[in-house]
């Protein structure tokens, strides 16, 4: 017997814990439920969450340890729960004990997502996140240590505690490439200007192959390791004043290139993945090679009114499943 979809809803809607449902059909998994113990455990209405990627809770803090299991979980469509350091609306921050549930139609297709939360500690000290204020002591915390190795005449530059400040919010720790607020900043700015030029303008996303198992083999110390090298690779293929390059994800690169076609974009970022093929990275569990391999996804397009940056963004990430979906360590295009 079915049970009647309004009973479950009322059903959810008083649960004393919060409940997200996300579309995993749609591109970057938009909330299309929320109940209101999640609006009151976080302190964003329902009306801000829905329609959002729940990604706005973390802030700036995006590199957490479970944040990895939790996007490896999403990719392979598989539940997980995980402890993650969430900001409400007023700034405060807490942990958010996350129960991760994968829904599947009849047929066996992955639809939704449905996640459960509750407070999972005190409230946390501010020098543990780095969003907002936080953000801003850890930066100057970074830069009091950078001080010790200065000269008197360099301490009293202010220009170079500018840089140190400007160096933080803009670079990725890890990987010294643009952090991914950055980068769609400036994004922002390039497309409006690619809009009145009517330039072309090509997203190009990087994603490495069966990292979370790589992760498990050999720990974050060496997947970081791993991931920084095969980031500078290629960074160091990006060379021109328009180019950018930024860490999107755990383990995404995204590059901007502008005024290059599908075709020439194809072929550069071939030789991109023949590149990282050559650093010959061991990795024992992947089934595709013996080494570290990247699928890679491009969207390219001359902006118009009708056409968002969002929705290149959202192309080219559908790209990069397609090349995950057709066995992985290859390049896609998406028909924009």
């Amino acid at each position: 017997m079915q049970t009647d979809p309004q009973i479950l809803r009322t059903l959810f809607d008083a649960a004393p814990d919060g409940v997200m449902l996300c579309d995993a059909r749609a591109h970057d998994y938009p909330v299309v439920y929320v109940n209101p113990a999640m609006a009151q455990l976080t302190g964003y209405s329902v009306e801000r969450i829905l329609g959002h990627n729940p990604r706005f809770l973390y802030g700036e803090d995006r590199h957490q340890d479970s944040l990895g299991r939790l996007r490896a979980a999403l990719r392979d469509g598989l539940g997980c729960r995980v402890m993650l350091r969430n900001v409400r609306a007023d700034g405060t921050l807490f942990f958010n004990d996350v129960t991760l549930v994968p829904l599947r139609d009849a047929a066996g297709v992955l639809t939704h997502f449905a996640s459960f939360h509750r407070e999972g500690g005190g409230q946390l000290r501010p020098e543990l996140s780095h969003g907002g204020q936080a953000g801003a002591a850890i930066a100057r915390a970074e830069l009091a240590k950078s001080e010790s190795g200065k000269t008197e005449a360099e301490k009293g530059d202010p220009s170079l505690n500018t840089q140190t400040m400007l160096a933080y919010v803009r670079d990725d720790k890890l990987t010294g490439l643009l952090r991914r607020s950055y980068f769609e900043d400036l994004l922002q700015r390039d497309w409006g200007l690619a809009q009145r030029e009517s330039r072309r303008v090509t997203l190009v996303a990087f994603d490495l192959d069966f990292f979370s198992q790589y992760r498990e083999v050999f720990g974050r110390q060496g997947a970081d390791q791993c991931f920084r090298r095969i980031a500078r690779v290629v960074a160091g293929c990006f060379r021109r004043a328009t180019d950018m390059c930024a860490r999107f994800e755990e383990d995404q690169v995204i590059a901007l290139a502008v005024g290059m076609d599908e075709a020439e974009a194809t072929k550069f970022v071939e030789n991109i993945l023949g590149r990282v093929r050559d650093l010959a990275i061991h990795h024992p569990r992947s089934s595709v090679s013996r080494y570290v391999t990247v699928s890679a996804g491009i969207a390219s397009a001359i902006p118009s009114p009708e056409l968002t940056k969002d929705q290149l963004i959202g192309a080219m990430l559908g790209a990069v499943r397609r090349a995950k979906d057709l066995g992985r360590n290859r390049v896609v295009c998406a028909s924009t």
